[in-house]
């Protein structure tokens, strides 16, 4: 996400041990949340871990594709989850593979709609 543009804040940010960290009360100030970050005496970076519903608005925002996660439904018996990803220019749409939850498909669109932006 970091190569297509993604410039937003968030919360939380993976250091250079790939350790998850929450960016609130940090003592140090995340100007730009995906760039390497410096901190004293490592030289580290630190790399963004937005929520899968930031990278969503992202993607519609800025890259004009929609996400929108649906569920089978058969004679009102629920389904697997899936996600529907719409280019907004073109209404072209895709679905992306079945899954069990609403983030397992959201994380799978997400990653399909990466890739078609590649």
């Amino acid at each position: 996400m970091w190569k297509l543009g993604f410039r937003e804040p968030t919360l939380c940010y993976y250091d250079l041990d790939g350790e998850l960290r929450n960016a609130e009360g940090d003592t140090l100030e995340l100007k730009d949340y995906n760039a390497p970050k410096k901190t004293r005496g490592r030289g580290a970076r630190c790399y963004s871990a937005p929520a899968l519903s930031v990278v969503q608005d992202w993607l519609r925002r800025k890259k004009h594709l929609e996400l929108l996660v649906c569920r089978d439904t058969f004679f009102h018996n629920a389904g697997d989850y899936y996600c529907r990803i719409i280019r907004l220019s073109d209404g072209l749409s895709r679905d992306a593979h079945p899954r069990k939850s609403y983030d397992q498909a959201l994380t799978d669109g997400i990653r399909q709609a990466l890739a078609l932006l590649s």
